[in-house]
């Protein structure tokens, strides 16, 4: 699948506008403020009804307008719409189908983004790396989408009720939601680890061949839930040692939703045996790295392994990059079907690799092409 077009509405800096994209590499040039980003953000907001910037759609409003729309033109002649206005919330359609939700939007097809914000994956909380990686997928695999609804339920339960036990009600009324918690845990990390296992050779390799310094790297899912994760019994056991901890606290300490996806650099100069972590001690170069190679792990997993494509949309990765880097990158760009890079001057692709894309010119801070 690709976008064959996007239209923007009062979306950030566009009052209106169109773009026409190609189904292979597309390089959207301007100067900073000339909406690059937005246009990027656009895109994913027609795909997934969510911006990868802000959890608050209100921040997508144009100064001054009243509403936000974005609609894209799939290349097998589908459309989809998502609106948005203050105070009445946010409708999508999907052409043919008519009205949609934001989960039936997202399984239509994959989308990988990186911007600026795309360095909180290894730089932010161990919730945002588990929700980025829930995410990704959910939208591949319906019956990881079922896991994981499944055991928020249950731990939101289960955490109401030891509030409630606390304030004096029996303590065994725990016990259902003890067992539903155990199985829906044990589902969703079986099925996440999976997902880590798929992503981690192809990370490995980008994020050696794209680091400024080389190294080997890897992808790490460290869990104190993990000796669990195939007997439910003992699951439960542990969740019953720590009920009284738990009781006082009125959260449940033990399970998936605990879990840390690490970004390692495990052999080089100056590596650990354990493995050293970028999210604290990694640059700023092999940070971004490290979003580039898992986006693209990504895309690798969901188009080998689920047969889904979409596009890849890349917001100035070229700048940071050296030469040999940057062609390394494009190399592997113009394998992967559908992207849109912004920048800020063609000179950092060669004639040849211009000559294979198509170049869109944003001249004004309204992104008028």
């Amino acid at each position: 699948m690709h976008v064959a077009e996007i239209g923007l509405t009062n979306f950030r800096s566009y009052h209106k506008a169109r773009f026409v994209f190609s189904p292979g590499l597309n390089i959207v040039v301007g100067e900073n403020a000339a909406g690059k980003t937005n246009l990027l953000e656009g895109v994913f907001y027609a795909l997934r009804a969510a911006s990868p910037r802000t959890s608050r759609d209100e921040k997508l409003v144009r100064w001054g307008a009243s509403y936000v729309r974005a609609e894209a033109q799939l290349d097998d002649g589908s459309r989809t719409q998502v609106y948005f206005a203050p105070g009445s919330g946010r409708r999508i359609r999907v052409s043919r189908a008519g009205d949609a939700t934001a989960e039936e939007l997202r399984r239509r097809a994959a989308v990988f983004i990186f911007v600026p914000e795309s360095l909180l994956l290894v730089k932010g909380s161990p919730a945002r790396r588990r929700a980025h990686l829930d995410a990704f997928a959910a939208a591949l695999d319906a019956s990881y989408a079922a896991a994981s609804t499944d055991l928020h339920l249950a731990l939101r339960q289960r955490n109401a009720q030891l509030v409630r036990v606390r304030g004096g009600t029996a303590e065994r009324t725990l016990d259902p939601w003890d067992k539903q918690v155990a199985q829906a845990g044990i589902d969703l990390g079986r099925r996440r680890r999976d997902f880590v296992e798929y992503l981690r050779p192809i990370f490995a390799e980008h994020a050696t061949a794209l680091t400024p310094c080389g190294g080997t790297f890897d992808l790490e899912l460290q869990s104190g839930f993990a000796e669990y994760e195939h007997d439910v019994q003992a699951y439960l056991a542990a969740l019953r040692q720590r009920r009284a901890l738990e009781i006082v606290r009125g959260t449940t300490s033990l399970g998936p939703h605990r879990d840390e996806l690490r970004f390692l650099e495990v052999g080089g100069a100056g590596a650990s045996p354990l493995g050293r972590d970028l999210r604290p001690f990694g640059s700023q170069g092999e940070q971004r790295a490290a979003v580039l190679a898992l986006l693209l792990a990504e895309r690798h997993v969901a188009v080998e392994v689920f047969d889904k494509t979409g596009p890849l949309l890349l917001d100035d990765v070229m700048s940071e990059l050296d030469e040999r880097r940057r062609r390394l990158l494009v190399e592997l760009l113009l394998q992967c079907g559908q992207v849109l890079v912004t920048t800020t001057t063609t000179m950092y692709f060669t004639p040849e690799e211009l000559a294979c894309a198509r170049v869109i010119e944003l001249n004004t801070p309204e992104g008028a092409v």
